[in-house]
């Protein structure tokens, strides 16, 4: 077994084993009689996630050539949802504003899908993606129990109302355990330096959900085209995803 395959295997674990740890607290949280009422309506969006797994999984467990048909068509996705929302700003809009719009576009999410597939589909780089993606959804899931059991003060009122500093707090602080658990196991790191991925991640991942936000705000939309319930478009859900997977390969690059 080579350490690329071994690498996969151990980042695969990790996210199963982070889905069955988010399960029991919510199963916890859905007893306890003062959380209960806000933690048994999130089932379903749990559902979706694991569901949102196992779209992540299977295209690196089939390798090539499914996994770079696969990124072809997240590409194409990701562009026509984007470019639905942007479109809804184009009637009527000056040559500038066009031009405006078609730069804000490339800027996000364009050149983040580039660099997103020119990482993803390179072997070597499939462990450090998925474990990417194992922080990027402990911090999202986690922000989310966190605001909604404990959320008050909203973090981004304009661009994502319904992110709380609580929920964030939260989000962080599972993210930080999960990098220094994660981080030696999977990737052989250093909890210092596991540490340093996970705010890494954490810094991209909000860059990364806010800019999806923002083209949507901007277009005065909620969600871009949907694809699962509960979760919205195919950008809604990868949009940390877009920039935290090129970050964390760039940063373990430099190590």
């Amino acid at each position: 077994m080579s350490t690329q395959t071994l690498s996969f295997e151990l980042a695969a674990v990790a996210v199963l084993a982070c889905l069955v740890i988010g399960a029991v607290l919510l199963g916890v949280g859905s007893l306890l009689p003062a959380t209960a009422p806000r933690a048994r309506p999130l089932w379903p969006v749990f559902a979706t996630e694991c569901a949102i797994v196992a779209g992540a999984l299977l295209p690196f467990a089939l390798g090539s050539p499914w996994l770079d048909a696969l990124l072809g068509l997240l590409a194409v996705r990701i562009a026509y949802e984007a470019l639905c929302v942007a479109g809804l700003r184009w009637p009527g809009a000056t040559a500038t504003q066009r031009m405006r719009l078609a730069v804000e576009v490339a800027v996000f999410p364009g050149f983040p899908v580039l660099l997103f597939v020119m990482v993803a589909r390179e072997p070597e780089n499939s462990g450090l993606v998925l474990v990417s993606f194992l922080l990027v959804e402990t911090y999202d899931s986690y922000a989310l129990l966190g605001g909604k059991l404990f959320g008050r003060r909203p973090a981004f009122p304009r661009l994502s109302p319904r992110k709380t500093v609580e929920g964030l707090v939260a989000g962080a602080v599972m993210l930080g355990l999960t990098a220094a658990l994660a981080g030696p196991l999977v990737v052989d790191w250093s909890i210092g330096a596991s540490l340093s991925a996970a705010i890494l991640i954490a810094v991209t991942a909000i860059a990364g959900d806010l800019a999806g936000s923002r083209l949507k705000r901007a277009s005065s939309v909620k969600d871009y085209p949907q694809v699962l319930p509960r979760q919205g478009g195919l950008l809604d859900i990868t949009d940390a995803w877009l920039i935290a997977a090129p970050a964390l390969v760039w940063l373990a690059g430099l190590w």
